[in-house]
């Protein structure tokens, strides 16, 4: 084809979801100038050659190539009914079988866009997060945030376990995106949701005990945005006596109250582990946080969860509400928020 295709939307989440690397990929300058793309991404010698760079390729044609070599990389198939395409301008918009077609309304802006293979490129997370507007829910959105702010990676389209990898972007580096192209479909509601996503999730049940919090009450959420994760805690010298570790993380902190809230996983269940914890509460507590413990048990059962979290509303002074609409829609984001954990509570 005479210009690379560029994956969005849910196309281009698809691809992160199976090929989110440790690292940047190649970044490129401009969809109209082939020669700086050649020299300002890193040699394509390295990038998968799948023939799209081929002059007159047929449309029907590319369709299959980029549909196999999504399927190459983990993305089932029958996620492929038709693959997202990003162009600059109505003028370029084509509707061959099997490419859904998007105008960005502007030059599409060539740092956000990743070199996959030759001939092929994708939108980075930033704007794909504001994409993701036109297809999820809000509640996945938000989680969508915190995993792209996260120190983490969980594929939403395998039953596998999570990794641990670097940070990625920030929230500072969503909204940055966002405010740069306000004028862009998505990008207000975007905005909005990330005014509750915050940075540095270790793993998804810190983001789902976040999000818990931080939905909105229409939700199911408490409501409450004002937030911090992984809150540094030092030991001061006259408690050091009580703990081995010179700090402690709160997964999740309300500065205004003092609050912390942890999530103990099953892996917490381990005698060693479970005397480290104990430490930890008794240095927090004599340090005057106010400390609250979820479980994998919690999270399992609508009503502990419920009770749970009217502990935590009490904790940061918030109302608590107990009525049965809240008490349903509490449950449907509970149920959201752990249902890839396969019973690995």
């Amino acid at each position: 084809m005479d210009l690379p295709i560029v994956l969005s939307h849910k196309t281009a989440w698809l691809y992160h979801n199976v090929a989110r690397p440790s690292e940047p990929l190649s970044r490129a300058s401009s969809l109209y100038d082939e020669d700086s793309l050649a020299n300002e991404a890193e040699p394509t010698a390295s990038l998968p050659k799948l023939g799209l760079d081929a002059k007159g390729l047929r449309a029907s044609t590319a369709v299959g190539v980029v549909a196999d070599y999504l399927v190459s990389l983990g993305v089932p198939r029958e996620e492929l009914d038709h693959i997202d395409t990003l162009v600059n301008f109505d003028f370029e918009r084509s509707t061959p079988a099997g490419f859904r077609c998007h105008v960005f309304g502007a030059p599409i802006p060539p740092g956000h866009l990743i070199e996959v293979a030759e001939g092929l490129l994708v939108v980075d997370e930033a704007m794909c997060f504001v994409q993701a507007g036109s297809w999820m829910s809000e509640p996945e959105q938000l989680e969508y945030g915190y995993e792209i702010c996260a120190r983490y990676h969980l594929n939403h389209l395998s039953t596998g376990d999570y990794i641990e990898m670097g940070q990625r972007y920030t929230v500072a580096d969503l909204i940055a995106y966002c405010n740069e192209n306000r004028s862009r479909q998505g990008a207000i509601r975007a905005a909005a949701v990330l005014k509750r996503v915050h940075d540095g999730a270790r793993s998804p049940m810190e983001t789902a005990t976040a999000i818990m919090v931080v939905a909105k009450r229409s939700q199911g959420g408490l409501g409450y945005a004002k937030i911090e994760l992984n809150h540094r805690v030092n030991v001061p010298n006259e408690f050091k006596y009580l703990a081995k570790a010179g700090y402690f993380e709160i997964d999740v902190y309300a500065p205004a109250s003092g609050t912390g809230v942890e999530y103990n996983g099953s892996d917490h269940l381990d005698k060693q582990r479970s005397a480290s914890d104990a430490e930890r509460m008794t240095v927090l507590s004599a340090l005057g946080f106010r400390m609250i413990v979820l479980t994998g048990t919690q999270f399992a059962h609508q009503l502990q969860l419920h009770r749970a979290m009217n502990a935590i509303a009490l904790a940061m002074g918030l109302k608590c509400d107990r009525s049965e609409a809240f008490q349903k829609r509490q449950n449907d984001l509970r149920e959201f928020v752990i249902r890839h954990w396969d019973g690995g509570l």
